[in-house]
């Protein structure tokens, strides 16, 4: 997760199979556990007997209700229903997606007949992430420095920006996840001696980039 120095900012990875969530108190960096304390949390979101569920609690119950659990948020997000990408995930998908009625974007089938946005949804795992970050900090954390894949086109980390907004957060910056984690190795091995060559390799749940 990219990280603002000094700061109580939320640095938040948002990934397709699992997100991570740190922040840097006195000069040291601390990943956020969640309540199961897990250092990273399911990408997952599930409608169960009235409740929203998100997370580990999600991914639990995807057994018994494969229908209403949904995964591949970050895959769903900023993408038309007939994005070939889409159609293609179709066919491994258990639960019901569909085109949003107002922009033709993806969504999904919800309980009582109710269809739920692929942003809507990606808003309720950064509202579930916030909460593990006020327990551990101890207050609200209201900014979050936020990882972009690199592979998102501007229309999809404008999505990705708009969703963290919704989940309550106000977003500081924004920053392509490999330069993040360049920029926190880099200010964590400060040395005299100018430039510095760095490969990051960010190794996902669905996709690499270096």
């Amino acid at each position: 997760a990219s990280v603002a120095r000094g700061a109580m900012s939320l640095g938040l990875a948002l990934g397709n199979t699992c997100s991570t969530m740190a922040v840097m108190r006195q000069g040291a960096l601390h990943v956020i556990a969640n309540e199961q304390g897990s250092r990273s949390t399911p990408s997952c979101v599930a409608f169960s007997d009235g409740e929203t569920l998100v997370g580990e609690a999600a991914l639990g119950q995807v057994a018994r209700n494969p229908r209403h659990t949904v995964i591949d948020l970050l895959l769903m997000l900023g993408r038309a229903f007939d994005d070939p990408v889409i159609q293609s995930a179709l066919a491994r998908w258990r639960f019901a997606a569909c085109a949003a009625e107002k922009d033709g974007t993806v969504a999904v089938e919800a309980p009582a007949g109710k269809v739920v946005g692929a942003l809507r949804l990606l808003s309720l795992l950064v509202a579930e992430l916030r909460a593990a970050a006020d327990a551990y900090i101890g207050s609200p954390v209201k900014e979050v420095v936020l990882a972009i894949p690199p592979s998102f086109s501007p229309a999809r980390a404008d999505a990705l920006v708009e969703a963290a907004r919704a989940g309550g957060m106000r977003v500081k910056s924004a920053l392509p996840s490999p330069l993040a984690v360049a920029l926190l190795y880099l200010s964590e091995h400060e040395q005299a001696g100018g430039a510095r060559r760095v490969l990051v390799v960010d190794v996902g749940g669905s996709s690499t980039s270096v």
